[in-house]
């Protein structure tokens, strides 16, 4: 590859960038959802190699880098960046280079043995998906959130920020114990995410039914439905596969890292 520049975002890239991303959405998912959606939150810097468009960083809320390309704009993208530590999501590939600039210290996934947690990524079709609800669910309205905020631990005005979009939830005796999510939707593509069991209450399937809901409402309403899984969570993986998930080949890696010395 030719020498490699880098250039914060401006107008007239945004096309090239978005053609860039639009190439493999599933790769590319949350970044361009953070440019649709959350641009103010979002600081950009682009990778050029003969003008033409190569690799890209994403800084949000000043915590989490986000980095996709080739792995040869990896150097040049993290001198744009002032962080002292954050949390990343970057292709296999630009460890190497990262690991140079930033120290991993702890893996995204609590449920990683290790510094770094590898990201399956998994997607469903109408022509994939193996409906299986064995339990009574319902799709959750933002009047849910306080159930939410005590399923979650959080407060209640957190919890109405997890209604952006669709949600469904099983209740026991009047208390939410499990939920799904997608509050993110790309035109036909939608991303599962915030799928939470109450700890007592796993190993009955109940989130193989929130999930089925949901993803069925999806598919109902012409979406395709991804989502990303830790490998080191076999568990979670075998549920999403028995409804019709099936591994797309793509592989990413999180992990919280703080700049050397």
């Amino acid at each position: 590859m030719r020498k490699i520049t880098t250039v914060a975002l401006d107008k007239p890239l945004e096309k090239p960038l978005l053609n860039f991303m639009n190439s493999d959405r599933v790769s590319h998912f949350y970044a361009i959802n953070d440019l649709q959606h959350l641009r103010d939150k979002t600081l950009v810097c682009v990778a050029l190699s003969e003008d033409r468009v190569v690799g890209y960083m994403l800084e949000y809320d000043k915590r989490i880098l986000y980095m996709r390309g080739d792995k040869n704009c990896t150097t040049p993208l993290l001198s744009n960046s002032g962080l002292n530590e954050a949390l990343f999501n970057v292709e296999a590939g630009q460890l190497p280079l990262v690991s140079r600039v930033f120290k991993p210290v702890e893996a995204a996934d609590k449920m990683t043995k290790g510094l770094v947690t590898t990201f399956v990524t998994m997607k469903a079709t109408r022509r994939s998906f193996k409906p299986l609800i064995r339990h009574r669910v319902q799709e959750l309205r933002k009047e849910n959130a306080p159930a939410l905020a005590r399923l979650l631990g959080i407060e209640p005005e957190q919890a109405l920020g997890f209604f952006s979009g669709l949600a469904f939830g099983l209740f026991k005796n009047e208390n939410l114990v499990s939920y799904a999510a997608s509050p993110e939707i790309i035109e036909d593509l939608a991303i599962v995410r915030g799928v939470f069991t109450a700890p007592d209450e796993r190993n009955k399937g109940y989130s193989q039914s929130v999930c089925t809901a949901l993803v069925e409402k999806l598919l109902g309403e012409g979406k395709e439905v991804m989502l990303y899984v830790s490998k080191h969570n076999p568990a979670a993986i075998k549920v999403y596969e028995k409804i019709g998930f099936k591994k797309t080949g793509h592989l990413f890696l999180g992990f919280t890292a703080k700049r050397r010395d």
